[in-house]
């Protein structure tokens, strides 16, 4: 199963698909529709497992598909949290935390092993590591299409489990379990 978050302006839906390839665009046969928007082709990428790993490629789209704002020419591998640009939209791929597709990330590392490890969730992962790339909470907010106030509690959830105060000594622990 993979899950995305469509945003389209203001508004967001949240897709759970089930199938594997799964097509994105205007047509009706598509898993995950995008209408109303011309720039928009009725395929215009599609989401795959290839060696156990997801990735996106362009469905012959008039227009581009564009993987963290760079245009995808060739199948692109794609983790929880990357963002799609097709057309108008913003899809942000979360795959799904239970499936093997989602256990090992671009670097190799098991995350199934470091999520049971350090107790942490995925989308706490996701927070600590954008931390460490030097994410203020208010970038973390946009990057993960959280609050700020969201942020903050999932930084409280990380310091209670890792006993981690200050940023510093959460960016040690990270690299210390090969989170970042």
């Amino acid at each position: 199963m993979v899950r995305l978050e469509v945003h389209d302006g203001s508004r967001r839906r949240t897709v759970s698909v089930m199938v594997d390839p799964v097509r994105i665009g205007r047509d009706e046969t598509c898993e995950v529709q995008l209408p109303g928007d011309p720039t928009v082709s009725r395929l215009h990428a599609i989401l795959r497992t290839q060696d156990g790993h997801w990735v996106v490629q362009d469905g012959g789209s008039r227009n581009g598909t564009y993987l963290n704002g760079r245009k995808v020419s060739g199948p692109a591998a794609i983790r929880s949290c990357d963002r799609l640009l097709i057309g108008d939209y913003v899809v942000v791929f979360q795959g799904d935390e239970d499936a093997p597709v989602q256990t090992i990330d671009a670097q190799g590392r098991d995350l199934t092993r470091t999520r049971l490890e350090t107790g942490l969730s995925a989308r706490e992962l996701d927070v600590l590591r954008l931390v460490c790339a030097g994410h203020g909470d208010l970038q973390v907010a946009g990057e993960l299409f959280i609050s700020v106030k969201t942020v903050h509690s999932h930084l409280d959830r990380i310091r209670d489990k890792t006993g981690c105060r200050r940023r510093v000594e959460l960016v040690r622990y990270a690299i210390d379990h090969g989170i970042a």
